[in-house]
């Protein structure tokens, strides 16, 4: 705690994490549309691997902001 301002440093981190992982989701978010366009275009056949993973790590920092949550 910040004594002249009554700041807790601690929850300031902690709201900043939350933020960064909120903006990691866009990123994965970003990531599942690209693979979408990608797969619309090319054709290398492992289509549909390249979706489930991108749609898998989507779930996973969806997950990780959900646990975050919880233990912050």
């Amino acid at each position: 705690m910040i004594p002249i301002i009554g700041i807790s440093v601690w929850g300031i981190l902690k709201i900043g994490i939350l933020i960064l992982l909120a903006l990691y989701i866009v990123f994965a978010f970003v990531i599942v549309r690209q693979v979408q366009l990608m797969t619309a275009t090319l054709e290398v056949g492992f289509e549909s691997q390249l979706k489930f993973l991108s749609f898998m790590h989507f779930l996973f920092a969806i997950a990780v902001l959900i646990f975050s949550f919880l233990i912050l």
